[in-house]
């Protein structure tokens, strides 16, 4: 073997040789070995400071081997000490062969596992991991004492203890924990943990479980007294006796839920049955069928609160002035039936009038055809053109009532047409969109007609805009269902405070919205839509103090001739395809008519 150079290497060398020849580890003994592996002479060996470099060499093995640590430093300060009788013993349980039986790895590695995926009292997964990863940070390098400590863990875990008691680790170092702003927060005391858990356990069950089950007394007196129990618990046998409550508690809980989750969809099939016949029933009563398709509409989606609350305000509002039309719609045909008698009156006693004039000539000629006296027969004359000016008069009395009759029914009809009319205004609120309060799709079929009108009528141009927001179903299953419909109903406000008051928005299904703008080409569509994807880059939607950017892409169609709706969407939906292709967060084009048809 080449003779070593380094003296770390020769001292290091020199106790392997003198364990390996077993030869007493003396000073004379260390001394000639080290000089035979330096090849150098005595003296030499004297000069290089032999006793110093073994004290140094002895204590970077001490940092290397944490587990014989305390021997070596035991031998480098009888080796600085000259104390070389203290120095022979130490080195030589050093080296002492061990005889130790090897470490049983399978049974410790078993045990470990089968503790782990047990459930024990105080002890979760994070803890188990962090109590493994610190012992094989700290024993790793000595793979009997990592056997022993191993042991020693699982046999703590088995006592449903926190961590390995009898393992002497190095405390971490202890990070302070701070809020949103960056304060530290102050953390109570070990010994102050479980008041403090108690308390906020019994917090929990009052204020947010007991309000929930005032429809079930029993089960809300239950966790009041859980509550109070947990409030007073301090010692380990106090937290068994709740845990083993609170379990109870939960089952019964669970079971009430779900005794009141089949009730609510019981509720909300009949619900759903009683909406449908009521709308096979209806004919031609389109005031209450919007508000049927409103409720359809809300039962057919999750329930959501805010949304019922908005329809509830929006239906007490409509029914208010519905209620109000309706008495007036109904004195008025109470006065049109009124009359309708009046006048069937009138005729009858016209025809009475009428069939007692006849009988009277008919007796006046009976008398004629019996008598010559002119005197009677002048009589008979008189009476004649009594009767006939009295009838005339009854004639005269009968059309002018007839004539004021009919004017009257006129007017009741006029009013019944009008009434009928604000009626039907009033009841186009239920057909809002109830959520971003646009149009919704028969709101646009009104918009579509009346602006195309305008257009032909002036000789204008009129452009759609079909929007999306991008990546709508992530931002749902990200943040829920009611931050989506805040994101739209955000959205909504921004699109009105940018376009112009003649603009029209309407919601066209989920998260598209269709925008009309009157007297505008494609051209100027494209760069009014631009502008409105700036500034809502610039409005941040806000949901849980938390900012999230919203985009969309849109797809803009100017109207070609006597283009329907239905050919302007489509091809502007075709645009906003290739919007969403190209990268989301785009304007585009449509292609003409004769090319998209094509």
């Amino acid at each position: 073997m080449p003779p070593a150079s380094n003296p770390t290497e020769l001292a290091r060398e020199t106790l392997k040789q003198l364990a390996a020849r077993r030869i007493a580890p003396t000073p004379e003994n260390y001394q000639r070995i080290y000089r035979e592996l330096a090849g150098t002479a005595p003296e030499t060996a004297a000069a290089e400071g032999v006793e110093e470099n073994l004290a140094r060499i002895l204590e970077s093995l001490g940092s290397q081997l944490p587990a014989q640590a305390p021997r070596l430093r035991q031998l480098a300060q009888a080796v600085e000490a000259r104390d070389w009788e203290t120095f022979g013993s130490t080195l030589g349980s050093l080296v002492k062969p061990q005889e130790e039986a090897p470490a049983n790895w399978a049974e410790i590695i078993r045990e470990l596992i089968r503790q782990w995926d047990l459930k024990q009292l105080g002890l979760t997964t994070p803890r188990k991991k962090e109590a493994l990863e610190r012992v094989l940070i700290n024993f790793g390098r000595n793979p009997t004492v990592l056997a022993q400590k191993l042991a020693a863990l699982t046999r703590v875990w088995a006592e449903g203890a926190s961590g390995p008691s009898d393992i002497k680790l190095a405390p971490p170092i202890p990070e302070v924990p701070i809020d949103r702003r960056g304060a530290p927060i102050n953390v109570p005391l070990v010994e102050e943990l479980p008041a403090l858990l108690a308390e906020l356990l019994a917090q929990a069950l009052r204020e947010g479980v007991l309000p929930r089950l005032g429809h079930v007394p029993r089960l809300a007196a239950q966790a009041e007294r859980l509550a109070e129990q947990a409030r007073n618990a301090r010692t380990p046998e106090d937290f068994a006796i709740l845990s083993q409550a609170l379990r109870q508690f939960w089952i019964q809980l669970e079971l009430q839920t779900e005794a009141e989750a089949g009730v609510l969809d019981g509720l909300m099939r009949l619900l759903r049955l009683v909406i449908e016949n009521i709308s096979e029933l209806l004919l031609d009563d389109q005031w209450l069928r919007g508000q049927l398709t409103v409720v359809q509409d809300i039962i057919s989606r999750p329930l959501n609160a805010r949304v019922i609350a908005d329809a509830e305000k929006r239906f007490k509002e409509v029914i208010f002035k519905q209620g109000t039309l309706k008495h007036s719609l109904n004195e008025a045909k109470t006065t049109l039936k009124n009359l309708v008698t009046v006048f069937i009156e009138r005729i009858t006693e016209m025809s009475e009038s009428t069939g007692g004039y006849r009988k009277k000539i008919e007796r006046y000629t009976e008398i004629l055809s019996g008598t010559e006296d002119l005197p009677t027969l002048n009589q008979i004359l008189q009476d004649i053109l009594a009767d006939t000016r009295s009838m005339h008069l009854d004639m005269v009395r009968s059309h002018d009532e007839l004539v004021a009759a009919r004017q009257q029914v006129e007017a009741a009809e006029a009013r019944i047409k009008q009434l009928e009319a604000e009626l039907g205004e009033i009841s186009e609120l239920v057909y809002q969109d109830y959520l971003t309060g646009t149009l919704n799709r028969r709101g646009l079929e009104d918009a579509f007609e009346r602006e195309f009108a305008r257009a032909e009528r002036h000789g204008l141009p009129v452009s759609i805009a079909l929007l999306d927001v991008d990546h709508f179903k992530r931002l749902n299953d990200t943040y829920g269902h009611e931050a989506g419909d805040q994101a739209l109903v955000h959205l909504a406000k921004v699109v009105k405070d940018i376009l112009r008051p003649t603009d029209v928005v309407a919601r066209y299904g989920g998260e598209e919205f269709v925008i009309i703008l009157p007297d505008t080409t494609a051209e100027d569509a494209v760069k009014i839509m631009t502008r409105l994807q700036r500034n809502l880059t610039k409005h941040f939607f806000l949901h849980d103090n938390q900012r999230i950017l919203i985009t969309f892409s849109a797809g803009v169609a100017q109207r070609e001739g006597r283009e329907s709706a239905e050919s302007m969407i489509a091809r502007a939906d075709e645009a906003l395809y290739r919007a969403k292709q190209a990268g989301r967060n785009r304007v585009f084009l449509a292609k003409p008519l004769q090319s998209s048809a094509g």
